[in-house]
């Protein structure tokens, strides 16, 4: 800046002033005198070199404007009140000008920011067309564009020439940029002839969503677009003469009465207010009224006593490291696992509170979740986890990570060193001291040599040794497969970390696959791309209530939202969501202060008007924890060790008791405090029972992957047998003696030279002549087998048709072609220990019996059953086991069909008896 702005100050006061204060005023004043008389005797430059000094005269070493009693003491400023409108002049000239300075170097920083984001954006931009992908807000972008494009018109006319109703779900969640989307598919829609749809009913616009509940800004939701967009379309509505309805909805089918009670206290007056409702405003009204219902407020959690330790103590052992967080999380975990032992009844569903009632609303999963699962295990209370966790910081995946670094370098001593103390390595510390510290060379070497020494080493030796062998050759999920099988890693990392570890191990399984589908299968690849991915699992929300059915759920707000629970816990509820935004954004462009002494009063007024908006939405957030319980809700949280804010969750929500009256008494979970609650009893009939609401055990772990308390994995079972068909011709056992023969294959080719046509083709017709009636079916078999491609003659159609229709017209098959009766019917079933499957050709289902008949087209009839091949006897006997199995009780009756005889050979049970899969039949077993 220029120095002669810098120093242009109101010499003439100022001299007078520096006059006055030398001529007296006790000690301060001859000094102050004295500084600014120096100063104004500088010349220009000399003054700009020393404004420093000058700043120290009239202000604070924060910065900020000395008061008059700092400048002078006494009453010697009243005494001339000249001299003090001077020098608070000067003191608010320089804070404009450091403020302009400030300003033009945030100017600088952003445009510096702008130029280096532009590039970025540019890369990143084309990227994405180079690979062909769009993210969301490319499609929102192109959707818009492409409706507001004049020279593409025709698009939104034919879209408005089929669009008669326009349905907005979620609408607190929309960004302006979709409102203009659904704002330009609606404009016809109440605009003289437009209005009318393809039906001739008025199109129209059902629009729902609450703005109490908009708390996704970070994905572009803006409240105050809902409240325009709702402006807008009333208007349209309005001028076209049609009915606008604005419907608030104040009845809650959710939550009980005291609950519901609460939420109206809490949000009745700001700052709670604040983006919510207008003060005063919020009412709901309880479905559910006279349902039994409860919440409660707990004191916060302390931060523990610490014992004083000397300086130069030495500690023989480790010294509690206890935490306000891991106070509230141990006696969280004890109440809940007191809550749902099933002493505890859910008097509105008439039942016992279990685990998968309670839901746990964190708003960061931070250290305090990671704590709460923990707890909860410990106390064997099934709790389904995080709703998201980063792969790569779960530490059965980190252990694995640390084996495939060293398999790739087994000279990094360090993640060898890791490998060896983690479960898979099974090495204690001081087992490893004893095998590192008097090393000479590289670790790998050292475990090499000298294995045989302990069993331990030998243990790790050979499990590193035999991935070693194999690490060139096998994929990345083949590696960790066998690490985790055959050598049994999954069954040491169980041991030491517990079943959590589960989920991570199968989801590195799962990437590793993936990563095999797109990319060479390189272990070292994997990896870089593991770690640079950043790879995330998230559960949905409807999975995390089906997987929740049986365990306590826990997940952040944003996750819950649509989801509900009987009992819902808010403990992070103390501390406000850091200020950690360093840009603002004044008309779509980044202004960026990344420093707090940077910060301008106009920078300072974006800041403060976005952290207000933060503040809001932090409200809204409050309300839709508070809104998932639907009977019971608990409020709790722990100190952290500074005063809370008057607008913290807490204390929003302790006001809201404090307005309710609610009862206090001594709280009794394991620090002081009083404990508030307000509750209703059950007045009404309990609700019936959901299929849901049944506690469902925690699924399990397979015996092969290890049990507790040792997870010793277990023989893995043998794999189920696979589907054996059984072929008309050839089924299970073609050993078991000759078939009859077959017609001569030249009787049946046609000119074309095709093979086995005449049983095809007779096939066809005993599949399709029983839906017609009796009269029609020559008629149409002639028909059908005179077409051209098929290739027969008229002898031979003639032959064929009265081949078919002796079998159709057979006494003894009456009920298989009757009413009902069903042709190619696919069976499958377990006979004998083996799982069989086949395709009957005819099955009829009778109210005491089954009938099932398989035919044989190309095949000569044997003289009796008692030549009929045994491999026939086979298919029938199976097909009988399997129906007895299907329809159980009724008496299953087998033939068979031999249609170039017309004949028809029903099979008795005590021929079949003999002949069942699994057994060997008495044909097989004669000399």
């Amino acid at each position: 800046m220029d120095h002669a702005i810098v120093t242009e100050a109101d010499e003439s006061a100022l001299l007078a002033a520096a006059r006055t204060l030398g001529g007296g005023g006790g000690k301060m004043a001859p000094a102050l005198g004295a500084g600014l008389a120096g100063w104004l005797g500088l010349d220009t430059d000399t003054r700009a070199d020393n404004i420093a000094e000058w700043r120290k005269l009239l202000f604070t070493q924060a910065g900020e404007p000395r008061a008059p009693g700092g400048l002078v003491r006494g009453n010697f400023l009243v005494d001339h009140p000249g001299v003090l409108d001077a020098l608070v002049a000067e003191q608010q000239r320089l804070q404009t000008l450091e403020d302009a300075a400030r300003a033009w170097q945030i100017a600088a920083l952003s445009a510096a920011l702008a130029e280096l984001a532009g590039p970025v954006a540019a890369a990143y931009a084309a990227g994405k067309n180079r690979t062909g992908m769009l993210d969301y807000g490319d499609l929102i972008g192109a959707t818009a564009r492409l409706l507001h494009d004049p020279g593409v018109a025709w698009v939104l006319y034919k879209l408005d020439g089929g669009l008669d109703h326009l349905l907005l779900d979620e609408v607190q969640d929309t960004a302006p940029e979709q409102w203009e989307i659904a704002g330009k598919l609606s404009e016809e829609f109440f605009s003289g002839a437009g209005s009318t749809g393809s039906s001739g009913a008025p199109r129209t616009v059902f629009a729902v969503g609450d703005p109490k509940q908009s708390i996704y800004s970070f994905q572009g939701a803006d409240p105050q677009a809902f409240r325009t967009w709702r402006t807008i379309l009333a208007r349209r509505v309005v001028a076209a003469g049609e009915q606008w309805r604005d419907q608030p909805l104040q009845v809650s089918f959710r939550s009980t009465e005291p609950v519901l009670r609460l939420v109206d206290a809490v949000f009745a007056q700001p700052p709670a207010s604040d983006g919510v409702a207008e003060p005063g405003q919020l009412r709901h009204v309880a479905d559910r009224a006279g349902h039994a219902g409860m919440v409660e407020l707990w004191p916060l959690a302390p931060e523990p006593d610490k014992p004083e330790v000397a300086p130069w103590a030495v500690p023989a052992h480790n010294q509690p490291g206890g935490s306000a967080i891991q106070t509230l999380a141990d006696g969280l975990a004890d109440w809940i696992a007191g809550q749902t032992n099933g002493s505890v009844m859910l008097k509105s569903k008439a039942r016992p509170l279990v685990p998968g009632d309670v839901l746990v609303l964190v708003r960061r999963r931070n250290a305090f979740a990671r704590a709460l699962v923990r707890a909860l295990k410990l106390r064997r209370v099934p709790v389904a986890g995080l709703d998201r966790l980063v792969l790569t910081e779960q530490p059965a995946v980190a252990d694995l990570l640390a084996l495939c670094d060293t398999l790739l370098l087994p000279e990094d001593d360090l993640s060898l060193a890791c490998v060896l103390t983690s479960p898979l390595g099974g090495l204690s510390d001081d087992s490893l001291m004893a095998l590192a510290a008097t090393r000479r060379g590289a670790l790998w070497s050292a475990l090499r040599d000298r294995a045989a020494e302990r069993d331990d080493w030998a243990a790790a030796r050979a499990m590193i040794a035999t991935l070693l062998a194999r690490v060139d050759y096998a994929s990345p999920h083949a590696l960790l497969s066998e690490a985790l099988g055959r050598l049994g890693g999954r069954a040491r990392l169980f041991a030491r970390l517990g079943p959590e570890a589960a989920e991570p191990i199968d989801e590195l399984l799962a990437a590793a696959l993936s990563y095999a589908q797109t990319h060479p299968p390189s272990l070292q690849g994997f990896l870089h791309w593991l770690r640079q991915s950043g790879a995330e699992v998230k559960r949905e929300a409807e999975g995390a209530a089906q997987a929740g059915l049986g365990a306590v759920r826990l997940m952040t707000v944003h996750g819950a939202k649509g989801l509900q629970a009987p009992l819902v816990i808010l403990p992070d509820t103390a501390a406000l969501p850091p200020d950690d935004g360093a840009v603002a954004w004044a008309d779509g462009l980044p202004v960026w202060s990344p420093r707090k002494e940077l910060r301008c009063r106009a920078g300072e007024v974006l800041r403060l008007d976005r952290r207000a908006r933060e503040m809001e939405e932090q409200n809204r957030l409050l309300y839709v924890a508070l809104t998932r319980a639907e009977a019971r809700l608990l409020v709790c949280g722990w100190a952290g060790g500074r005063a809370l804010a008057d607008t913290c969750w807490y204390r929003l929500v302790e006001r809201g008791f404090a307005a309710l009256g609610a009862a206090t008494e001594p709280f009794q979970g394991g620090w002081p405090g009083e404990r508030q609650c307000i509750a209703s009893d059950q007045s009404v009939p309990p609700e019936p029972a959901r299929p849901r609401d049944a506690a469902v055990a925690p699924a399990l772990l397979p015996q092969w992957a290890g049990q507790g308390p040792d997870w010793a994995p277990r023989a893995v079972p043998p794999e189920p047998a696979l589907p054996t068909p059984l072929a008309p011709s050839r089924p299970e056992g073609a050993e078991l003696g000759p078939v009859p023969a077959s017609d001569s294959p030249l009787l049946a080719r046609d000119a074309g030279g095709q093979r086995f046509q005449r049983g095809k083709l007779a096939h066809a017709l005993l599949q399709h002549l029983p839906d017609l009636p009796h009269a029609a079916r020559a008629d149409a078999a002639r028909r059908f087998l005179a077409r051209p491609g098929n290739g027969l003659d008229a002898a031979a159609i003639a032959a064929l048709v009265a081949e078919v229709s002796a079998v159709l017209d057979h006494p003894a098959l009456a009920a298989l072609f009757g009413p009902g009766a069903r042709a190619e019917v696919p069976l499958t079933g377990v006979v004998g220990g083996r799982v069989v499957g086949g395709l009957v050709d005819r099955l009829a289902v009778l109210g005491d019996r089954v009938v099932v008949a398989d035919y044989k087209t190309n095949r000569a009839a044997p003289a009796s059953l008692a030549t009929v091949p045994p491999t026939y006897l086979r298919q029938m006997a199976a097909y009988r086991a399997v129906l007895r199995g299907i329809f159980p009780g009724r008496a299953v009756e087998c033939a068979l069909v031999w249609t170039s005889a017309g004949r028809v050979m029903p099979l008795p049970d005590s021929l079949l008896d003999s002949h069942v899969p699994g057994e060997t039949p008495p044909a097989a077993l004669a000399p």
